[in-house]
C-alpha cells in the first residue's frame, strides 16, 4: 500500500558525517515531527548503521533506511526484496578474485554484502582500476570517494536509484524530496534529486562537483547544516 504525503517532505539523508557529528543537530532532526519524513541512505550496511541508530535519540523516527550503497532497503521496518531482486544475479565473485590477485586490499568483513564489494584503493589508481573491474563485471558500477575508498556494486543498484525508488513507494512528489550527504559517494543522489544539501563540513570532493543550481551549500556542520538546508529549500520554518 502506497503511503501518501502530500503535504509533507521527504528527507533522504547520508550518516557519517552528514547526520551524526554534533548532537544538537541530531536532536533538531528528532524534532522535526510529521513535517519532515526522514530516511537514511548510508554506504555501510545495515548491520553497521542499526548500531549508529541505536546511539542517537530514540525521539529520531525513521520512515526508512537505504543502506549498503544503495543495495539494501528497509521500509517501516520491513525489509523490500522486490528492491533486491532487481540484481540477485549480479556475482561478486570475479571481483573478488581479481583484487585478492592484485594484491588489493578488501574493507573489513561487517563493510561487505553479498552486492556490495568494498576495497582500498589509492586514488591515483582509480581509473587503471575502474576499467578492469568493468571489464571484468561488465553489469557493475564502481564508486569512489575519500582517499583510497573503491566500491562495487549492481548497476542497478546505487544511493540515487534507490533514493528515487523510496519516494515513489512511499508516493512523495519529486519536488518534495530533499537529499543531503557530505562526500563523492552521495554525488549520484545529488544529481538525482531537484534539491540537495551539502553540509558545511562536507567534502571538497563532493562540494567542487555539485550543481550549484540544485544545492544547498551549508554553513553549519553535519546535522544542523541539514537543518540550515531544510529552512533554505521552504521544508520547515
Amino acid at each position: 500500500m502506497v503511503d501518501q504525503f502530500s503535504s509533507r517532505w521527504l528527507l533522504v539523508s547520508d550518516v557519517d558525517g552528514t547526520l551524526t557529528g554534533n548532537d544538537g543537530g541530531v536532536r533538531a532532526l528528532a524534532g522535526l515531527g510529521i513535517h519532515v519524513a526522514l530516511v537514511l541512505n548510508s554506504s555501510r550496511p545495515r548491520e553497521s548503521v542499526v548500531e549508529t541508530l541505536e546511539r542517537l535519540p530514540p525521539s529520531l523516527r525513521l520512515t526508512g533506511l537505504i543502506s549498503g550503497m544503495g543495495t539494501e532497503i528497509c521500509l517501516r521496518g520491513a525489509d523490500q526484496p522486490e528492491w533486491t531482486r532487481r540484481f540477485e544475479d549480479w556475482d561478486r565473485g570475479p571481483v573478488d578474485s581479481f583484487m585478492g590477485r592484485v594484491g588489493i586490499l578488501p574493507h573489513r568483513p561487517n563493510f561487505q554484502t553479498p552486492y556490495k564489494a568494498s576495497f582500498t584503493v589509492p586514488a591515483k589508481r582509480w581509473p587503471y582500476f575502474r576499467r578492469q573491474i568493468l571489464d571484468i563485471a561488465p553489469h557493475s558500477q564502481v564508486i569512489t570517494s575519500g582517499e583510497s575508498d573503491f566500491d562495487v556494486i549492481p548497476a542497478e543498484a546505487g544511493k540515487d536509484k534507490a533514493m528515487l525508488w523510496v519516494a515513489r513507494a512511499l508516493g512523495f512528489d519529486p519536488g518534495r524530496v530533499i537529499v543531503a550527504g557530505d562526500s563523492a559517494n552521495d554525488l549520484t543522489m545529488f544529481n538525482a534529486a531537484r534539491m540537495a544539501i551539502a553540509v558545511g563540513n562536507a567534502r571538497q570532493e563532493l562540494v567542487e562537483r555539485a550543481d550549484p543550481n540544485r544545492t544547498y551549500f551549508a554553513r553549519e556542520n553535519h546535522g544542523l547544516g541539514v537543518i540550515e538546508g531544510l529552512k533554505h529549500w521552504g521544508a520547515i520554518q
